[in-house]
């Protein structure tokens, strides 16, 4: 059996918050797949691709492909790992919403809405980049698009919801 549903997007587009109400409502498992990561490794995503990125994807390729195996369960998706193409393969059994999110938005609730020394460089131009680069493979595997900027979770949680049982 595999996962009741999968939710893939950038950073701060809300997946954990979204997923974890959504499992709690249904009574089901949740799992947050960058969660997971460190509770099993015992440091930060953030700390481990800072120490060796390719590792970090080698073992995040495996939890996530793990939590889409648990039956019923709600994932949240970490917003790097459909980078790996076994990721996206895993994603075709499963029910996927992406939660959409804006550059504005991605950057007022990932921390970088204010301003930055020099020395980070143009932190805001390489985020659009990624969310521009993710955003073709996001609406690939996607069965569902929910776009969350200006939106509080339980908002996005009730429209996944009504979909997902409609």
């Amino acid at each position: 059996m595999t996962a009741r549903l999968a939710l893939i997007g950038a950073p701060g587009a809300g997946k954990s918050t979204v997923a974890a109400d959504l499992a709690q409502r249904w009574g089901c498992p949740y799992v947050d797949t960058d969660e997971r990561y460190a509770t099993e490794q015992g440091r930060t995503v953030a700390e481990a691709v800072i120490d060796d990125e390719a590792a970090f994807r080698a073992i995040e390729e495996r939890i996530v492909l793990d939590a889409l195996d648990e039956s019923g369960a709600v994932v949240a998706v970490g917003s790097g790992a459909l980078a790996s193409q076994k990721v996206r393969d895993a994603l075709v059994t499963v029910r996927v919403v992406w939660l959409e999110l804006g550059l504005v938005d991605a950057a007022r609730r990932t921390g970088l809405s204010g301003a930055r020394p020099l020395s980070l460089g143009n932190v805001r131009g390489q985020l659009h980049d990624m969310l521009k680069q993710r955003a073709t493979v996001y609406a690939s595997v996607a069965d569902h698009t929910v776009h969350t900027d200006g939106r509080q979770p339980t908002e996005v949680a009730d429209e996944i919801e009504n979909w997902e049982t409609s």
